[in-house]
């Protein structure tokens, strides 16, 4: 052979090669991601197109790894296609197949470092049982098959959504084991079902959050609790043991529902595809009136995300396929082509992109910046502050590490929004009139969060900031504080150990804060969890007189008047003005005023301010006399 012909049969069969793979390329596209992307949680969602339209199936084959989910199959409609694989840490080789077509896809799955993670906690009564309601023939009741897979699938959907809004694939952190699946912890509560049963949802709420707080912290957790004892009557049709509440640190949630759930990453494009009938008379029907398995499943995840996102600061928005409405329904469809039939309907229903769920743009923006989707470790710091001007009225936020969102709730829904989440140089200080603040959102009665380029939150009322001098925002600290053992019970303090206390405190500057709520966190940064610190005040009154003390605490409370104790509030809860109300007595003279905050986690701070007998606001000065105050 010539050289010139050798030269040309290597042409071929370069060329021959290259448009193999270049058709080969053709045949599979993927439409979400590239060829080396980084992910940082383990199940990515791909999407893409499959050039053979008569294609019904795909699998995706993880060859770097070796669990049982190593192969998945994917759902195919039309010509395109949606499919899950599971990653292992470092670099994963993928192949995608369809019939005798290939793609191979390198993914890199680099796990968060994040501290900030959700947790995962089943719950029974006293008796342990951890069985679910179901109507499931011989249902295996493999309850944490079913949380694994969830909780990974609502990681996958956050990731994903705020990646469509153009904020990258960040999403909240999961606890995972050595063999990459989701920590189940089974808690066991110490009453029978029925103890539960007979509580509001209000106070079943506190009482579970009271009692999971010293075995499951959640100043860097976030805790999804599921109830075990979640129980359909069919003789009253009332469904007991079931609630869907989020807010602070816990999402809790029935469990009503789960046996709709996927059991495994294999089963989730079935289960979002089954037509089975909910049997009304046997198990609560929580599909929004659709009465299926798949639309149960659902609804009932959707609803478990819409609660986490809740104690992410989310508040409930106004667009209708927003996770934070009932959009929830709708969680299915990022995951699924076709609504199967369900009551009602009984041909399939081919939705549009834009009726998916997802988050809408105010939560998305109001998410982006929070610690809980941070994917890396941030330091702490000091978080906004949230003032109004003494002269101006205006509202004022500062922010050291600048300011990436601001939310204007109105009854308890968000109706505005200020966003700095694309900026380069974040504002470190923001003014709003109440003028302002009328024209976007048709009144000056909002509730502001506000949060900072760490990811830090605060929240104001402004009816409470517009009562700002009313508060006493000026204390003496004293340098002594006590283990908090015993959520039960106060800390033991002796009069000795109290008049200690009192010298400590009255020693020490008086420090002063811009906000009606007096934050403990940045003055007691050695020891923030399970302990009691020590606020003090001298009061000089011109005679003896009664005045009223109004009081909130996150969390529990203890006042001193005069060394006797005048205010005492045993609770585990955030902190509110005038959560409590206490007539005192002064003396003429001087009056020394101790405040005893005890700590479990998460915030920590005081409201106290007084009133005369007439109810009148009265202000206490830095040089310790009450004056009264006009309120506008």
């Amino acid at each position: 052979m010539t050289r010139s012909c050798a030269f040309t049969v290597a042409c071929f069969v370069f060329l021959t090669s290259f448009n193999i793979a270049r058709s080969e390329e053709r045949a599979i596209r993927l439409s979400n991601c590239e060829n080396g992307t980084t992910i940082r949680y383990p199940v990515p969602l791909l999407r893409g197109t499959i050039a053979d339209a008569e294609a019904t199936t795909l699998v995706v084959i993880n060859q770097s790894s070796q669990r049982d989910t190593r192969e998945l199959k994917g759902l195919v409609h039309k010509g395109k296609f949606k499919a899950l694989t599971e990653l292992v840490p470092g670099k994963n080789d993928l192949i995608l197949r369809a019939g005798r077509h290939e793609l191979p896809l390198t993914l890199n799955y680099e796990p968060q470092t994040n501290p900030y993670f959700v947790r995962m906690i089943y719950m029974t009564d006293n008796t342990g049982d951890t069985k679910y309601q179901s109507s499931v023939e011989n249902d295996p009741q493999d309850y944490a098959a079913k949380f694994d897979t969830a909780l990974k699938i609502m990681q996958t959907f956050t990731a994903e959504r705020m990646h469509n809004l153009g904020y990258g694939r960040c999403t909240f952190n999961l606890e995972f084991d050595e063999n990459g699946k989701v920590k189940v912890h089974t808690f066991k509560g110490d009453h029978p079902a029925e103890y539960y049963y007979a509580m509001n949802d209000g106070a079943w709420f506190g009482h579970i959050g009271g009692r999971l707080d010293r075995r499951f912290p959640m100043e860097t957790a976030r805790n999804v609790v599921i109830a075990a004892y979640t129980r359909f009557d069919p003789k009253t049709r009332r469904v007991r043991g079931h609630t869907a509440l989020g807010g602070g640190g816990m999402a809790l949630f029935g469990s009503g529902g789960v046996f709709t759930w996927p059991s495994s990453l294999g089963d989730v494009f079935r289960a979002f595809m089954d037509e089975r009938p909910v049997d009304p008379t046997r198990v609560f029907d929580d599909s929004a009136g659709r009465s299926t398995f798949w639309a149960m499943a659902s609804t009932t995840i959707g609803a478990t995300l819409h609660e986490l996102c809740h104690t992410f600061g989310l508040p409930h928005g106004r667009d209708p396929f927003d996770i934070m409405t009932r959009g929830f329904d709708h969680f299915n469809r990022a995951f699924a082509f076709v609504d199967p039939p369900s009551r009602g309907r009984k041909t399939p229903d081919e939705f549009s992109e834009k009726e998916i769920a997802y988050f809408a743009p105010v939560s998305g923006a109001n998410l982006k910046p929070t610690r809980w989707l941070a994917l890396d470790k941030k330091e702490r710091v000091y978080p906004p502050q949230i003032f109004q001007d003494e002269k101006s009225g205006d509202i004022v936020i500062e922010a050291s590490y600048g300011i990436r969102f601001v939310g204007l709730d109105v009854r308890g829904d968000v109706a505005d929004y200020i966003s700095f989440v694309d900026a380069a140089d974040p504002p470190k200080r923001l003014t709003l009139s109440r003028a302002e603040i009328r024209k976007r959102v048709g009144t000056d009665d909002v509730r502001m969060r506000v949060m900072d380029n760490e990811g830090l939150i605060e929240q104001a009322e402004t009816s409470r900031l517009l009562r700002t001098a009313e508060f006493v925002r000026s204390w003496h600290f004293a340098s002594t504080t006590k283990s908090w053992t015993n959520a039960n019970a106060f800390v033991s303090v002796s009069d000795a150990e109290l008049k200690a206390i009192e010298a400590s405190a009255t020693t020490a500057p008086l420090i002063s804060t811009k906000d009606p709520f007096v934050d403990f966190l940045p003055r007691f940064q050695e020891r923030q969890t399970y302990v009691a610190a020590y606020a003090v005040r001298t009061i000089l009154s011109d005679k003896a007189r009664k005045v009223k003390i109004l009081t909130g605490s996150d969390d529990t409370l203890r006042v001193w008047l005069n060394g006797k104790v005048v205010v005492q509030v045993l609770a585990l809860r955030p902190a509110q003005p005038d959560q409590d109300s206490t007539t005192v007595e002064l003396v003429a003279g001087k009056n020394v005023l101790v405040a005893e905050v005890s700590q479990a986690g998460g915030g920590w701070g005081l409201y106290l301010r007084f009133e005369d007998e007439n109810g009148g606001s009265l202000q206490l000065t830095d040089d310790g006399k009450l004056v009264a105050l006009k309120r506008e």
